[in-house]
């Protein structure tokens, strides 16, 4: 879906005028990132957790709730203009679940669990399960739309950065200085920081009248593998290791892994090879739709991540965006 730029409605306060309260489920980096964002806005935040949180974030209202079950009751209670899921993204009947009891309650908006790779891509689709289900919500949710019950964005934002090289899911050994790239490590992929899907979210809400009803693209950057060594090489000073296999191998083993019944590990093979995988064209509407500057949002820097990346592998244990200095 292309994005297309409608006249531009007023807004209050840097955040669109129709949403001052917004709900956001899901405990996870995403909500997380989210909650941030959104707590250093206008807006009113509210947040739907599966257990009470061990620390909560000042001016942010938590409920304890089950996901699983119905959330009519929760949402005509807090009756936010806006609902943000971030939980239960690879299963479409936990999303539609979610999004049938917001139209009940009349929730107007909504913002369906994406924020990672192209769901719209028959290719991702086939490789990823996960990919599939969250296309059917998309598609659910533009039937919805057409009848006039809800108004939804979705945001891919490519791979979380950050987080894929301190967990070594994208093939990096930053203890090590070892790296093991599928592909030729020149192949371009759409990523960003932990931090950057809550600033898109932000971005989404101040814009929701540009963007409505689309599914848009908004990665903090496209880079190769290549790239990402280059930069741990200048920042740290080190020469990295680095091996090289191949695309099917990844895949092979990745499916493997699933037929075992170790579905994590199988899973994270298998986008890591959506990302240098070329045949997958995965990073063609990051940049022919790259939506950051409808949403008024500069790129992210490669070298400010990757020195985050350092800092607290070194320093804090591999925990991603410690936020100290």
């Amino acid at each position: 879906m292309f994005i297309k730029t409608p006249e531009k409605m007023a807004v209050a306060n840097g955040v669109d005028s129709e949403t001052k309260r917004v709900l956001i489920l899901g405990d996870n980096y995403a909500g997380s990132s989210i909650i941030k964002a959104l707590s250093n806005s206008s807006l009113e935040v509210h947040v739907v957790h599966p257990h009470a949180p061990s620390t909560s974030a000042e001016g942010i209202t938590y409920h304890t709730c089950d996901l699983n079950k119905s959330l009519t009751s929760l949402f005509q209670t807090v009756t936010p203009d806006l609902i943000i899921s971030t939980a239960s993204g690879g299963s479409f009947e936990a999303q539609k679940r979610i999004i049938e009891s917001a139209i009940e309650a009349r929730i107007p908006r909504f913002v369906p669990a994406e924020f990672g790779h192209d769901s719209l891509n028959k290719k991702i689709q086939n490789r990823l399960p996960p990919s599939r289900e969250r296309a059917r919500t998309i598609e659910y949710l533009q039937q919805q739309a057409k009848d006039g019950r809800v108004e939804w964005v979705a945001v891919a934002t490519g791979t979380t950065l950050d987080r894929g090289l301190l967990s070594g899911t994208l093939g990096f050994d930053l203890k090590w200085e070892s790296a093991t790239l599928h592909g030729k490590g020149h192949e371009r992929f759409p990523a960003g920081s932990s931090p950057w899907i809550g600033r898109v979210v932000l971005a989404v809400i101040e814009h929701w009248q540009d963007v409505k009803n689309q599914y848009i693209y908004a990665s903090g950057m496209t880079i190769s593998a290549n790239e990402i060594v280059a930069s741990l090489e200048h920042e740290t000073g080190k020469t990295f290791e680095v091996g090289r296999a191949d695309i099917g191998e990844c895949v092979s083993e990745g499916e493997r892994r699933l037929q075992q019944g170790f579905p994590d590990a199988g899973m994270f093979l298998l986008e890591r090879s959506v990302l240098y995988d070329e045949y997958m064209n995965a990073v063609r509407p990051f940049r022919e739709d790259d939506a950051k500057k409808l949403l008024g949002l500069a790129p992210e820097s490669l070298h400010d991540i990757i020195h985050g990346v350092l800092h607290d592998e070194q320093h804090h244990g591999g925990r991603p965006s410690c936020g100290c200095d």
